[in-house]
């Protein structure tokens, strides 16, 4: 049997299984706490982590290495999708948590691929998770062409066309989620985070109702507030056409 075909064989055996092992008591209420969007297994994440623990072995004997180094580029992502076209939403958690698990395998097509996932089953549990870790981490460990050539290593410098290209695609889609992803994308970048596109996206979202922007905008804007506090003070204080949750989620941590 192939690679591919073995791990997808073995992803699907347990999946089948994981859904005979649910707990119907313990759904309900996780399930409410979504607003009921999502049907769950019952897994509280130490008892998902347990039994995802079988599903690392299997890969690991089909012939892929802990860090994904002889895993063919293709295959992480299409366990992805298929882990997250369940319905029951513990297997979109096993997803993200097996995306992190071969990053080292993320291929050309990685960022249309996160596209895709923001836009399936959306809600923050999800989208908080792929827009900085697996778009953002992406970016930041992705070497531009002229670090390749010369031989440096993988994440010596930030690909900057390719965050301005990410950030531009994500802030004018028409989707909520992926508007969102543009705010949070950059929330691991530290001293990296361009603070332009930033700025500039808030401002032209100033005007808006909408909850989980406000919210993502104040919450980028509190996070680089950790390396640059006074220019995010500076920032909020000036434009006070921003929301109210947006200038109270951006200043929340400073005197």
């Amino acid at each position: 049997m192939k690679q591919g075909s073995a791990h997808l064989s073995l992803t699907l055996d347990w999946i089948r299984q994981s859904k005979t092992q649910g707990d119907p008591d313990k759904a309900i209420p996780m399930s409410a706490y979504m607003r009921n969007r999502f049907d769950f297994l019952g897994w509280p994440q130490a008892i998902r982590r347990q039994h995802q623990q079988g599903l690392w072995l299997g890969l690991q004997e089909a012939g892929a290495a802990s860090k994904g180094e002889t895993l063919d580029n293709a295959i992480p992502a299409s366990l992805i999708d298929v882990l997250w076209q369940q319905p029951e939403r513990e297997f979109q958690y096993t997803a993200m948590e097996l995306a992190l698990r071969y990053r080292a395998c993320w291929g050309d097509d990685w960022i249309q691929r996160v596209y895709g996932w923001i836009q399936t089953k959306s809600w923050w549990d999800t989208v908080d998770w792929l827009a900085p870790k697996a778009l953002g981490w992406y970016i930041l460990n992705k070497t531009s062409g002229a670090n390749k050539k010369s031989g440096a290593g993988r994440g010596t410098a930030l690909n900057t066309p390719l965050l301005e290209k990410v950030i531009a695609e994500l802030h004018a889609h028409p989707n909520l989620w992926m508007q969102r992803s543009a705010f949070i994308l950059q929330l691991d970048f530290r001293e990296q985070t361009r603070f332009d596109l930033l700025s500039k996206m808030c401002l032209e979202k100033a005007d808006t109702r909408e909850f989980f922007l406000a919210k993502a905008m104040g919450w980028a804007l509190r996070q680089y507030a950790r390396q640059e506090p006074e220019l995010v003070r500076a920032f909020v204080q000036k434009n006070h056409q921003l929301p109210a949750l947006t200038r109270r989620e951006a200043l929340k941590h400073l005197a």
